[in-house]
C-alpha cells in the first residue's frame, strides 16, 4: 500500500528486496513554517538523495554540523540529530529494516552508527552514478524505479543475515518489553562474545543499545496515541521507573518526556508515518 500526503508519500519495494527494505519513499514541497527537524533514533539505516541541487545539511546535538551535495547514508543511531528544513522541498530514499542493509551494502554497519556518509564513499562510482541519475530523471517514478532496480542489482550477491541476529531483531519489533539478551544468546548456540561481534556488524547498536531505541520508540508511541508522558507512561514502555525514562528521553531525543510531548502535540506539519522518526524543533 502506498502511503501518500499532500507532499509525502512511501512505495513498497518490490517482493526481493522486502526481507531488507520497509519503504522508498518522496518528499515532494515539504515548506513548513518551522525551521528544524529532530531526526529521532529508530535503529535503522536511511539512504537520502537530494534532488536539484540542494545541500543535504545536520547538526548533531553535540554542536558538530555537516553538509553532504549528493546520495547520504544516515546510519543506525542511538541520538537523536537536527536538519534544517529548507533543504527537504524535494528529496528521494530508503528506509531500510533494522539489519536490512547489511546484507545488501556489504559493510560493517558498526561502522555507520550514530555517523553520515555520502554513499559514494562506501560504494564508490555506482552510487555517485545513480544519485547523478536520479537528479536528472523526469519523475519521481523513474527515481524509484532507479533505487529499486540499483539494489534490486546488489540483491543478487547480498550477504545471508545471522539467524540468531534475525530473531532477536523480530522479536523486539513486535513489541516486547522482555526481550533478553542473554535468553537470546543462549538459543542461538554462540558465545555472548561472539553474538554481540555479530548484531554489530549486522544492525549497527549492540544488542543492549538495539533494545534501548526500540524501547524508546515504543514510548514514543504511547505518548503520541495517550497524551501521556509519566509514570505510567514508563511502567507500560518498559523502564524501571519515571526518573530512568526522563534519563533515556533525554538521552536519545534530547528532550525531557514533557518537551517531547509538546513536539509532538505541535508535529501536524511532519507526516503522520514520520511522526515517529522526526518532530519540529523551532
Amino acid at each position: 500500500m502506498t502511503d501518500r500526503t499532500s507532499f509525502y508519500r512511501t512505495i513498497p519495494p518490490p517482493d526481493a528486496l522486502r526481507p531488507f527494505i520497509r519503504s522508498f519513499w518522496v518528499y515532494d514541497g515539504y515548506h513548513p513554517a518551522h525551521l528544524l527537524d529532530r531526526v529521532l533514533p529508530t535503529g535503522t539505516l536511511e539512504i537520502v538523495v537530494p534532488i536539484g541541487g540542494k545541500r543535504l545539511a545536520w547538526r548533531e546535538l553535540s554542536g558538530r554540523d555537516g553538509t553532504c551535495r549528493t546520495a547520504l547514508v544516515s546510519g543506525p543511531r542511538r541520538i537523536a540529530f537536527d536538519v534544517p528544513t529548507a533543504p527537504q522541498g524535494r528529496l528521494v530514499g530508503v528506509h531500510f529494516h533494522p539489519g536490512g542493509a547489511w546484507p545488501l551494502l556489504a559493510i560493517p554497519m558498526d561502522a555507520l552508527a550514530d555517523r553520515h556518509h555520502p554513499l559514494e564513499d562506501l560504494l564508490g562510482a555506482s552510487a555517485r552514478e545513480l544519485a547523478e541519475r536520479i537528479d536528472d530523471a523526469a519523475s519521481d517514478a523513474e527515481r524509484l524505479a532507479m533505487l529499486s532496480a540499483f539494489f534490486l542489482q546488489r540483491a543478487r550477491a547480498s550477504r545471508a543475515s545471522h539467524p540468531a541476529v534475525t530473531a532477536m531483531i523480530r522479536r523486539a519489533e513486535r513489541g516486547s518489553s522482555d526481550v533478553a539478551i542473554a535468553t537470546e544468546v543462549a538459543a542461538s548456540g554462540l558465545s555472548h562474545r561472539r553474538f554481540i561481534e555479530l548484531f554489530r556488524r549486522e544492525v549497527g547498536l549492540t544488542p543492549r543499545d538495539f533494545l534501548r531505541v526500540q524501547r524508546f520508540q515504543r514510548a514514543l508511541g504511547i505518548a503520541a496515541r495517550s497524551g501521556r508522558a509519566g509514570a505510567d507512561l514508563a511502567y507500560e514502555a518498559g523502564y524501571a521507573d519515571q526518573s530512568h525514562w526522563l534519563l533515556e528521553c533525554r538521552k536519545h531525543a534530547g528532550l525531557s518526556p514533557r518537551e517531547l510531548l509538546e513536539k509532538q502535540r505541535g508535529a501536524s506539519a511532519v507526516p503522520p508515518a514520520e511522526r515517529g522518526q522526526m518532530l519540529p524543533i523551532r
